[in-house]
């Protein structure tokens, strides 16, 4: 059976295209997974997302680079999406790709990939990358390997790296195959989803000089036991309706990974966003998280996948 989420596999062509262009090398570009800033900037406003504004994507991906030690400019920004283009930005270049529900986000995974790579073989020297899914990591290393600094974006969380990788270990994989990690300002998140607000890097650098005042989450409590037992049901409920092959697919992947595909994820938080009428907080979606991985795998395989990630963060610092 083919596997739902196959691995990257590395092509020898030579004859392949300049993903960013000509004029790429020396350069900065930038390549967005536009579903995965919009769920970001839920997560930051705490609201549903519904459009990211565009023309503020390169000045703020601009200020990144440079928070992230680029010394050269922005030359153009490679935007990944699923959704109709109604308005044209200058150096923004759209990449349309197939609607997410299709193949798990398998064809954006290659696309951007894809680009990743060649822009390094061509000789671009900065990677600006917005994007969780691990499925990245091979191509990310390729391009490190033909001499590009991959930087990956991400929001405060990153800040907190122990307890991002116990929340998304997924996630905490890819971080750490990056040679940099940049979060966007609170000043970035309301200039991506406010209309008509323009981002002022002066404004992002009196909020956060070095990048480091990053405010401390508020301590929760873990969830209590009426909790535990409604999202055990609404778990449950989706693992029996997902189809046979589907399954056997995803307990595949869990089990060479040792955490959920950023797509499946996203997919049970959302259902259980909507049953339990709320965002959740970090130990619920940690607990759910947990909760997904000892029914798909069982408890034993949950417990040997934790100490690997433990063993694999300590190693990293």
């Amino acid at each position: 059976m083919k596997a739902k989420f196959p691995l990257y596999k590395r092509a020898a062509g030579r004859h392949e295209h300049r993903a960013g262009g000509e004029s790429a090398s020396g350069s900065v570009v930038a390549l967005v997974d536009e579903r995965y800033l919009l769920w970001l900037a839920g997560q930051v406003s705490g609201a549903k997302v519904g459009a990211l504004q565009r023309g503020a994507l390169n000045p703020i991906l601009a200020y990144l680079a440079r928070v992230a030690g680029a010394d050269a400019p922005l030359l153009r920004t490679l935007l990944f999406t699923d959704t109709s283009v109604v308005e044209l930005h200058d150096d923004v270049v759209p990449r349309l790709v197939p609607a997410h529900a299709s193949d798990g986000g398998l064809a954006l995974v290659r696309a951007l990939g894809h680009d990743l790579v060649q822009l390094a073989r061509h000789g671009c020297a900065w990677l600006l990358v917005a994007s969780d899914d691990e499925r990245l990591i091979p191509y990310v290393d390729e391009a490190q390997a033909r001499g590009a600094r991959v930087v990956l974006v991400a929001d405060d969380a990153v800040h907190d790296f122990a307890r991002l990788a116990a929340d998304d270990p997924s996630w905490a994989r890819l971080l750490m195959q990056a040679d940099r990690r940049v979060a966007v300002p609170a000043h970035g998140w309301q200039a991506l989803i406010t209309p008509g607000l323009a981002f002022h890097a002066a404004r992002a650098e009196e909020a956060d000089p070095d990048g480091e005042d990053v405010p401390q989450r508020p301590s929760v409590p873990e969830p209590d036991e009426a909790w535990r037992a409604q999202v055990a049901r609404i778990i449950n409920a989706w693992w029996e309706e997902a189809p046979a092959d589907e399954r056997e697919s995803l307990a595949q992947t869990m089990r060479a990974q040792q955490g959920i595909p950023p797509e499946a994820d996203r997919r049970i938080l959302m259902q259980v966003r909507r049953e339990l009428g709320r965002n959740l907080n970090f130990p619920e979606k940690r607990l759910m998280r947990e909760m997904v991985r000892a029914t798909v795998l069982g408890p034993e395989a949950v417990a040997t996948g934790e100490a690997a990630l433990q063993a694999e963060v300590a190693a990293g610092d």
